[in-house]
């Protein structure tokens, strides 16, 4: 079976994992010119026809996915940046426990067994 769809609608990244999703059940071939992306498929032995409208369901699918990705891409970096900010404050006692020497740790403390307990 051999499907086209327009490249000013879908995006390459929507018709790849389009076709990703649809790896298990076919065998896929992909190519484009200039207007179209090109999608050509051989069913796998004991699997269900894929057809043209769900598989350009599947590509609208994908290009909703994709937009959502682009547009929310800021705050999920500021949120993660976020997280990420407050592992970084120090609690009560470990600002002196980083002013100590080496020497002020007892080896017995440091090389403590853990599991033997």
């Amino acid at each position: 079976m051999n499907f086209r769809f327009n490249r000013e609608l879908y995006s390459k990244t929507a018709l790849l994992k389009a076709a990703y999703n649809y790896s298990d059940r076919a065998f896929l071939h992909l190519d484009a010119d200039d207007r179209y992306f090109y999608v050509d498929l051989e069913m796998k032995s004991g699997n269900d026809t894929i057809t043209e409208k769900a598989f350009a369901n599947e590509m609208l699918a994908q290009s909703v996915r994709h937009e959502v990705y682009l547009q929310t891409k800021n705050i999920r970096e500021l949120m993660l940046a976020r997280a990420m900010a407050t592992t970084v404050v120090e609690e009560k006692g470990q600002e002196e426990a980083q002013n100590l020497s080496k020497d002020e740790y007892k080896e017995d403390e440091i090389l403590k067994d853990w599991f033997s307990e």
